[in-house]
């Protein structure tokens, strides 16, 4: 095994036992979720790392992205708690205390991007469920149990702009910063147990389409990015700098940071870890994230990324691989990504032209 392999394998395996978890939206098929990097970001995503949209390619991009992500074996246990058999019934309910939250999101949006400058028009769908399990009643007493699961959508309809790259020409140093003007709509519905599992089936709270209230936010977010040696890089992202209430969610600053590092000249190594945890729509939850991940340059025209995200949402946890693959020209990008996980694993599409 080389020692570049084996730092690899080290580097993977601390992500998936390091600090939980929670990544934001992948647009452009940029993120971790993807095998990619907010904090060393192809510079295509407005909500990732603004000093470094001057990397991008200049142009315009579509983006499209679909999927779930769960916590391990939320489906099996939800279906599980419909059963007629009362001790089947129950030990379902005990597990969903452990893996009790799922998230459906769909997005698409158009960016241009030009010399360290991006305008971005997006739309994110989220279905989020829930669950609050009732422990006290199981078995004899579940005839009494109170569980429930609360199911929300949210929509966001987004204008981000922003600007972002070396400081000054061929400094190492590189700053952006990037505004958002978000119109945010919320629905929520919610189910409760009863004879026979949760009276509206959990699949119907992820689809669901109606919203009831709308806000606004505007929000600032920053970046830096520094190279303290040959080949070594720090870099700091800074979201959602002025705290806002939205409903019953308070959304706070959050703080991620990364390490970069070369491995010859083909292959780059990234380990970022969101350094506070926070509550982002849809759920008044505590959200946290981190990621490591592999970059290989297979060609002038060909980047492949993979790499290892764990999440954790209200406690519960979930670790999943991704992997993107960037096709270029001076004229035209095709982006993919896809990411494991269950009942509908997430993908994405972006599309370049120049």
């Amino acid at each position: 095994m080389t020692p570049k392999t084996l730092l690899t394998r080290i580097a993977l395996a601390v992500s998936a036992v390091s600090a939980p978890l929670w990544a934001q939206t992948p647009l452009f098929t940029d993120g971790s979720a993807f095998g990619g990097s907010e904090v060393f970001s192809e510079g295509l995503n407005p909500l990732a790392n603004s000093a470094r949209f001057k990397q991008a390619p200049n142009g315009y991009y579509f983006t499209f992205v679909d999927g779930d992500q769960r916590a391990q074996n939320n489906k099996s246990i939800l279906d599980s708690t419909s059963s007629a058999d009362p001790a089947a019934a129950s030990a379902a309910l005990g597990q969903l205390a452990d893996a009790p939250w799922a998230l459906r999101t769909r997005a698409y949006g158009l960016a241009a991007l030009k010399d360290g400058a991006s305008l971005a028009l997006t739309r994110e769908e989220l279905n989020g469920l829930l669950a609050y399990p009732d422990l006290a009643n199981l078995g004899a007493g579940l005839g009494a149990n109170t569980s429930y699961l609360d199911g929300r959508r949210a929509t966001v309809d987004r204008l981000s702009v922003g600007g972002g790259g070396p400081v000054q020409q061929g400094s190492t140093t590189a700053m952006g910063a990037n505004l958002r003007i978000e119109r945010w709509a919320m629905g929520e519905a919610t189910a409760s147990y009863g004879a026979g599992g949760f009276g509206t089936a959990p699949a119907d709270l992820l689809g669901a389409s109606g919203t009831t209230d709308k806000s606004w936010n505007v929000a600032l977010d920053a970046g830096l990015v520094l190279e303290v040696a040959q080949g070594v890089r720090l870099g700091v992202t800074a979201s959602q700098l002025n705290p806002k209430h939205l409903w019953d969610v308070y959304l706070q600053p959050q703080f991620r940071a990364g390490l970069q590092l070369d491995l010859g000249q083909m292959t780059r190594l990234t380990l970022e870890s969101d350094l506070n945890s926070v509550e982002r729509l849809p759920f008044p939850v505590k959200q946290q994230s981190s990621a490591a991940s592999v970059r290989f340059a297979l060609s002038p025209a060909a980047l492949l990324m993979a790499g290892v995200e764990q999440k954790k949402i209200d406690g519960a946890s979930v670790t999943r691989i991704g992997a993107s693959l960037q096709i270029r020209t001076d004229s035209l990008m095709l982006g993919f990504g896809f990411q494991a996980g269950q009942d509908r694993p997430m993908k994405s599409m972006t599309l370049m032209v120049n």
